[in-house]
């Protein structure tokens, strides 16, 4: 076994941990080998100190119990909360969370409301759904519920669709307040539990959490606002904390995470900011396109010059092979190529359950009596959507932005309703079964389209950036925005091990130019 040799940043890493003093932030570029520098720190800690790795997902948590010594656990940030809500609340114990306590609470909400307003089935459904949307964003962030102007500005934040209603929407704006009253009586008094609660409870009441000597957090681009002030309390009076992270990667705002989250841990923790801007992934040639985004990142010694191709998207086909990762801004593009290899029968999937519970969502709101007529019902639609938005959007750059979202949306129905069609569908149930088969999250499907968000932590000998020239969104005009869009492209362009392929449109595209 070749003996681990570090690198100037690593070993700098390493002298902060054994020599110095109070927490860390380690800024950890693309592919630059950060779980090998976290194993190999772990190694090198005292045994007799508790130590424990904060974990972004269960997957991630359970790989690195194998390479851990004894002495460090892992676990994510929801288990940390759960063991804390397990200890302040007893009758939790034995206990599974829930999956659907948010619908069942705002659904209970829904019928009271009914009463009040004299709302259509469609307004409802949207209530529904803004409610839901607004619960989980306000328990992210921390809203203070209290007042009604935070609350609708989240709805603007993170692109939400009201009813069309504008008195129930503000209603829907009072209702988070009470549904976050009413979800810890719920708690209290009948042991229900979701896993939002597993870190909001114990973060509002300040609930003791697990402590430790050492703390390793992950991700730590992509917290939250409740998930930090949870991981800030669980390291002892004297301890420390190792924050890991890449603000070039954080491109999961959209889920409630905080894009800021790098600068607001060093702020609130006056961390040492450390350096590790060597990748061992991607090849120079690639680099050399990801340093006008990322100045800092830098090729391994080794590194391969490697290779980077540009080709028309109808040669698509005959480039893709087994093991390749197709990556896009957007949906459609993805879901129009992969039925495209798939009329060839290539094997391919989309990974994304989550976009297909989009798409099927709007399809049972537009198609309850089948599937005929459906490019005029659609077409329709589409009108009426743009409509509200030019009516609703904050602005016209917002306005821009949410009709884009719509488009890719819709033309992604549309695809998937031809293809049904085609093959003899008459009805929802008919697209229903096609597209829970097209959209998977088999990470190890013989060849992976994926959007550049999902795309974010995989990596493959050979990747193609589908559509390239829609990077960065044309609507990315504020600081805040841009930002986003380069962080998406930075992540587009470190994911190749070896060859880099950009599939340009064939047809020219309106949308945006990947500035590289």
């Amino acid at each position: 076994m070749t003996a681990f040799s570090p690198s100037s940043y690593q070993q700098g890493i390493f002298d902060f941990v054994r020599s110095g003093t109070g927490d860390g932030v380690v800024r950890a570029t693309a592919g630059s080998g950060k779980t090998t520098t976290l194993v190999e720190i772990a190694n090198q800690l005292p045994a007799d100190l508790e130590a424990v790795f904060l974990a972004f997902n269960q997957h991630t948590a359970a790989e690195l119990k194998t390479k851990l010594p004894d002495h460090v656990k892992s676990c994510t940030i929801h288990a940390l909360g759960r063991r804390s809500l397990m200890q302040s609340f007893p009758n939790l114990q034995g206990k599974d969370p829930q999956s659907n306590k948010s619908r069942q609470l705002i659904g209970d909400r829904i019928r009271q409301l009914k009463l009040e307003f004299a709302a259509g089935d469609s307004d409802w459904k949207a209530a529904r759904e803004y409610m839901e949307s607004l619960l989980h964003f306000a328990m992210a962030n921390l809203t203070d519920t209290k007042l009604e102007e935070e609350v609708a500005a989240l709805a603007v934040q993170y692109n939400l669709i009201p009813p069309r209603d504008r008195s129930l929407e503000r209603q829907c704006h009072r209702e988070i307040r009470h549904l976050l009253r009413t979800r810890l009586d719920v708690l209290k008094e009948h042991g229900l539990y979701d896993y939002a609660d597993m870190l909001y409870v114990p973060a509002v009441l300040k609930l003791p959490v697990p402590q430790y000597d050492f703390v390793f957090v992950d991700e730590a681009q992509d917290l939250s606002a409740v998930q930090l002030e949870l991981v800030l309390r669980t390291v002892r009076d004297g301890g420390r904390r190792l924050f890991v992270g890449d603000e070039r990667q954080a491109i999961n705002g959209f889920t409630g995470a905080d894009t800021d989250s790098l600068e607001r841990i060093v702020t609130r923790t006056n961390a040492t900011v450390l350096p590790l801007s060597v990748t061992y992934r991607c090849p120079r040639s690639h680099i050399a396109l990801a340093r006008q985004i990322a100045p800092e990142i830098e090729a391994a010694p080794n590194a391969s010059e490697g290779e980077v191709f540009v080709i028309k998207d109808t040669a698509l086909p005959e480039w893709v092979g087994r093991g390749d990762l197709v990556i896009c801004r957007y949906t459609a593009p993805l879901v129009q190529h992969c039925l495209a290899l798939l009329r060839r029968q290539i094997p391919a999937v989309v990974l994304g359950k989550d976009i297909a519970k989009r798409i099927l969502r709007i399809a049972e709101e537009l198609f309850p009596r089948g599937l005929h007529n459906w490019r005029n019902v659609l077409a329709a639609y589409r009108v009426t959507e743009e409509t509200r938005i030019q009516r609703d959007a904050a602005n016209d750059n917002e306005a821009e932005r949410e009709t884009i979202i719509l488009h890719d949306l819709l033309d992604s129905v549309g695809i998937l309703i031809a293809e049904v069609v085609t093959r003899g569908g008459t009805t929802v149930e008919h697209l229903t079964d096609y597209v829970t088969r097209f959209f998977s999250d088999d990470h190890g499907a013989p060849i992976i389209f994926s959007t550049v968000h999902k795309a974010k932590g995989k990596e493959a000998d050979r990747v193609f950036i589908l559509h390239p020239e829609n990077m960065p969104a044309v609507y990315a005009r504020t600081d805040t925005a841009a930002r986003g869009e380069a962080c998406v492209q930075f992540v587009a362009l470190t994911r190749a091990k070896k060859e880099l392929i950009f599939v340009e449109e064939t047809r020219p595209a309106s949308r945006g130019r990947l500035s590289a």
